[in-house]
């Protein structure tokens, strides 16, 4: 990235993530970010399908890299699905690492939305328990600071043609103790303000602790933690980063 492209990036970036109980709503980052390849340059990623729905699907199309081409994920995690469901959203997924590591991408995928209904819903539903009042606020305020940075009115409805669609593409973690866990979760945004203007990709990344309480994971609000590096899936620097590619079940 050029030093010109950061100053600009700066200037326009307000806020990066709110953490809002683990529940990760996008903000300015939406539509400041820059996907960068492995040589350094921006890029911005070809769009998904257009048939993909906000924050549903786990199996995004690859981009291609520059830097010759896509590259193929080095690493896979296998996440377990979960066994419940609380609200709508699925839970339970295991006392293990790779469990934590679920509950973090079902979070970033069902949190990260322009609905502030349905980031409010998820911010309970994965946040510790005790602090399920506060981030309901805090999701859905960020839900509002979101749309205003991308141009659509912050509550309502969306203009026509306007859309978030959210890809988990990445996740990575360290497990401190058996009981809390530190996840990475890398995710593909496409999103567009409608009215005709083009989609615009970004790739985000965001890390949160995620601890074994009532019988579930749940993320713990505290001080913000620095993410691995966002590269999108098919590039080098994926892999370089240390991320691994997403199989759910017998899905890849």
């Amino acid at each position: 990235m050029t030093l010109d492209l950061q100053r600009a990036a700066t200037r326009r970036m307000r806020r990066l993530l709110f953490a809002a109980g683990g529940v990760i709503v996008v903000l300015a980052a939406v539509v400041v970010a820059l996907v960068v390849n492995s040589d350094g340059s921006p890029s911005a990623a070809p769009a998904p399908p257009s048939a993909a729905t906000s924050s549903a699907s786990a199996s995004p199309l690859p981009t291609q890299s520059s830097d010759g081409g896509y590259v193929a994920p080095e690493k896979w995690a296998v996440l377990p699905s979960g066994k419940g469901k609380q609200n709508g959203l699925p839970v339970q997924f295991g006392h293990t690492p790779e469990g934590a590591a679920a509950a973090a991408v079902a979070s970033v995928r069902h949190g990260w939305s322009w609905d502030a209904d349905a980031a409010e819903t998820a911010a309970a539903v994965y946040a510790v328990p005790s602090e399920a009042t506060s981030v309901k606020a805090a999701a859905r305020q960020s839900t509002t600071n979101s749309r205003l940075s991308a141009g659509v009115p912050g509550t309502g409805a969306l203009p026509s043609g306007a859309h978030m669609n959210v890809f988990v593409i990445g996740v990575q973690w360290t497990a401190d103790t058996a009981d809390e866990v530190r996840v990475s979760v890398l995710a593909r945004v496409v999103y567009t303000p409608g009215s005709g203007t083009a989609e615009e990709t970004q790739v985000l990344a965001t890390t949160n602790t995620y601890v074994w309480t009532a019988n579930d994971w749940h993320s713990k609000t505290g001080t913000p933690q620095t993410s691995p590096d966002p590269f999108d899936l098919g590039t080098s620097g994926f892999n370089t980063a240390g991320w691994s590619a997403i199989q759910e079940g017998d899905t890849r």
